[in-house]
């Protein structure tokens, strides 16, 4: 009986070893698949947030450096991110006006595409980025993606975007973590959305001043245009003209012939060579152009009458039509916007708002007065926006005093209407040109 108890112990012995052998195995088994998946590694951006300057500055450059976690290797393949923007229209579909480059590893640099998805079906998803594939050889232990970013001068608005970044590898896990930012600011606009002032020194050079898209320098340094320009008697803009070249003007000589200069679309030479348009000019006091291609001629009965723009290089006007008479009482009439101001003897100003121009003979609405003073300049041109947001549509007036100094009106609208507003300084030494367009 004894050396069958002694056997029932012997036996419940083993069986103990066993199980706790099998459960140290397991817990063994259990510590090695931790191992396995240890915690992502890190995301980092160098600089932090990128500023992206919306505009022709060109791309800028940010890194991203991913430290991986131990026995990571092989492809991670490319990654598709989402963006939300804090503000503006989603319908805009803003990504594809985004264009970015990317390298991996100090890699040749490649297209990387940017998108907006459909807004209705989006989930209010605006923006969609992708980033490329990389391969993370034996006993790598970080990984860079260097991305470069430009963006169209009208996507300002987006301001912040920011979103978490989670690479993943082959199965899906993920392998590190991280975030990249971008902040949208407000650059220079591009060529052909800055306008561009031309004025006309003594000498007869033609010299062009490219809006820069700032509050605090309006104006580039001029440019030389060309010389002779003094051979005419009246210099008038068909439409903005622009630092890209883009926008036609008509000149009038002394024998009273019309000249028209289309725009080139080229930076170093804006206008192609003149073409003639007629005689007979010399009939009219005053001749202003409007966007559009009209142009609106003064007699010396004080009678305006409108040209039709037509479009077409070799006849860009069509038959004359009688606006109505008694502007003679204006001692200048300037293009502003698609409208007119015009000037008492006394310096007051007065806007003609454009028309619903159902009646070519009715172009302007009734005159409004807009205020005094401004006889105190010497020269004034209608333009383009100058200053900051160029891209928008607004008009602005510059203005030399007598003293040389050049002022820049913006617009105010307000119900419907609109009037050259908030004076800023546009620069200094004007008074070496007899003729601002």
């Amino acid at each position: 009986m004894r050396q069958r108890n002694r056997a029932l112990v012997t036996t419940g012995l083993a069986l103990a070893l066993t199980c706790s052998a099998l459960a140290g195995a397991a817990t063994a088994a259990s510590g090695a698949t931790a191992a396995a998946a240890p915690e992502p590694g890190t995301i980092v951006q160098e600089g932090g947030t990128l500023r992206v300057p919306a505009g022709e500055e060109g791309p800028v450059t940010t890194r991203l450096t991913v430290t991986l976690p131990p026995g990571v290797t092989g492809r991670i393949p490319g990654q598709r991110l989402s963006f939300q923007a804090s503000s503006g229209d989603p319908a805009a579909r803003p990504g594809r006006r985004i264009t970015s480059t990317c390298a991996v590893d100090g890699g040749a640099f490649a297209p990387c595409a940017w998108d907006s998805p459909d807004p209705e079906t989006a989930d209010g998803v605006w923006l969609v980025f992708d980033l490329p594939a990389a391969e993370v050889p034996a006993g790598a232990t970080t990984v860079t993606y260097d991305i470069t970013v430009d963006a169209a001068s009208d996507l300002y608005w987006l301001g912040g975007l920011s979103t978490t970044v989670d690479l993943r590898d082959g199965t899906g896990a993920v392998v590190a973590s991280g975030g990249l930012s971008f902040f949208f600011d407000s650059g220079t606009p591009e060529a052909w959305l800055r306008t561009s002032l031309h004025a006309r020194d003594r000498d007869g050079v033609l010299w062009q001043y490219d809006a820069t898209g700032r509050r605090d320098t309006p104006l580039k340094p001029r440019k030389r245009v060309g010389g002779g320009w003094n051979a005419y008697t009246a210099l008038t803009k068909l439409d903005r003209t622009t630092a890209a070249g883009g926008g036609d003007l008509v000149a009038r000589d002394r024998d009273g012939v019309l000249w028209y200069y289309r725009g080139s679309g080229r930076e170093s030479a804006p206008f192609e060579p003149r073409r003639r348009v007629g005689g007979g000019w010399n009939a009219y006091t005053s001749l202003v152009g409007l966007p559009g291609g009209d142009l609106f001629a003064r007699d010396r009965d004080g009678v305006l009458w409108r040209y039709p723009g037509t479009g077409l290089a070799t006849q860009p006007f069509g038959h004359r039509v009688r606006v109505g008479g008694g502007w003679n009482a204006y001692t200048g009439i300037v293009a502003f916007g698609d409208g007119l101001v015009a000037h008492t003897p006394d310096g007051r100003q007065w806007r003609y708002e454009k028309a619903d121009d159902w009646d070519p003979a009715v172009p302007f609405k009734p005159r409004r007065a807009v205020g005094g003073g401004w006889n105190a300049y010497t020269a004034l041109a209608g333009t383009g926006r100058i200053g900051p947001d160029d891209h928008s549509g607004n008009p602005s007036l510059a203005a030399r005093a007598k003293d040389g100094k050049l002022v820049v009106y913006g617009v105010v609208r307000f119900d419907g209407k609109s009037e050259p507003y908030y004076p800023r300084p546009g620069g200094w030494g004007w008074n070496i040109y007899d003729l601002l367009a």
